[in-house]
């Protein structure tokens, strides 16, 4: 378990020692007059007799000049007076005004430190006080954590009690309703699969009668694209040969040297869908003569494009292999 920080005890012991060290400062630390200070020599010098002040004596006032006045009488002379000497304080008289004083600071300052224990007596007992208030207050408040704590664990293995009832409960009833939906299910299924089964047997029959006519229409379109295409490889056959006669023809026509009989060779054509040939004719088999070989070439250049029948398709012309015997092209 998590104890609780005392924090508000460690706080009120400290404010209680601060105040305790300022009480204690403010009592050692007052003013306290001592023995020979400036006050007391002040205080005994008052205490003497002071001398008696010099009669001033004060001229004669000068009267006004009259005509031939007779002289007056001089009076006496006034004999002069001596200031009195200072009278000097008495050793005895100073040391007991010293002890006096001396004693008088002596209680003085065993009354502050009456009081300072005094103070700081009663500073600790407030010290202490508060930290048995502090201490009582903790365990006040951990009683009551541990309190709560318990009720929240007994609210909390109630309320887990009540969940795993509740939990329970749904958990059976839930397997009782499956229990129930799978009975259900299963009548079902084996309803459905006794359906299924009587249309999986027509629809075999059907499947199967679909398929042989199926079958019977792809042989027939088998064979009739099989027709076709015999019959369109028989016309392309014949076009691709009225084709290359063709072009021997406008070939023979652009001959213009002639060649031993003897000489033959192949060239392939690379053509366009418009005849235009496309990139330089190759020689596939050579005649071994070179210049029959380029004079063969020479001249197809020069007799394409070559226009190709109607109805014969882009494949059978696209490459085309042609046979040029020397002995044609010099009867051209």
């Amino acid at each position: 378990m998590k104890r609780e920080p005392r924090t508000a005890p460690l706080v009120l012991a400290i404010l209680l020692n601060a105040a305790l060290l300022v009480a204690l400062f403010w009592t050692f630390h007052v003013n306290i007059p001592r023995v020979g200070s400036t006050p007391m020599q002040a205080q005994l010098i008052s205490s003497a007799a002071t001398p008696a002040a010099t009669p001033s004596v004060k001229p004669a006032a000068v009267e006004p000049a009259k005509a031939t006045p007779k002289p007056a009488p001089t009076p006496p002379p006034k004999p002069e007076t001596k200031p009195q000497p200072k009278p000097q304080p008495s050793p005895k008289l100073e040391a007991q005004a010293q002890a006096k004083a001396q004693a008088r600071e002596q209680a003085e300052e065993a009354q502050k430190q009456h009081k300072a224990q005094e103070k700081a007596a009663e500073l600790a007992a407030q010290r202490a006080a508060a930290e048995r208030q502090a201490q009582e207050l903790a365990a006040q408040k951990r009683a009551a954590k541990l309190a709560a704590q318990r009720r929240a664990q007994e609210k909390a293995a109630a309320q887990k009690a009540a969940a795993e009832k509740a939990a329970a409960e749904k958990a059976a009833a839930e397997k009782a309703a499956a229990e129930k939906a799978a009975a259900e299910r299963a009548a079902q299924l084996k309803k459905e699969l006794a359906e299924q089964a009587a249309k999986a047997a027509e629809a075999a029959r059907a499947k199967a009668l679909r398929e042989r006519m199926e079958a019977q229409a792809k042989l027939q379109a088998e064979a009739n694209i099989a027709a076709a295409r015999a019959a369109q490889a028989a016309e392309d056959q014949k076009l691709s040969a009225l084709f290359s006669q063709e072009v021997q023809r406008r070939v023979y026509r652009q001959w213009d040297t002639n060649f031993a009989a003897a000489l033959s060779c192949v060239v392939q054509i690379h053509l366009s869908p418009t005849g235009a040939i496309i990139g330089a004719p190759k020689i596939l088999r050579s005649s071994g003569n070179p210049q029959f070989d380029r004079a063969v070439i020479a001249a197809v250049e020069q007799a394409a494009p070559f226009v190709p029948p109607l109805g014969l398709s882009y494949n059978a012309y696209r490459e085309v292999n042609i046979q040029f015997n020397a002995e044609e092209l010099n009867h051209g």
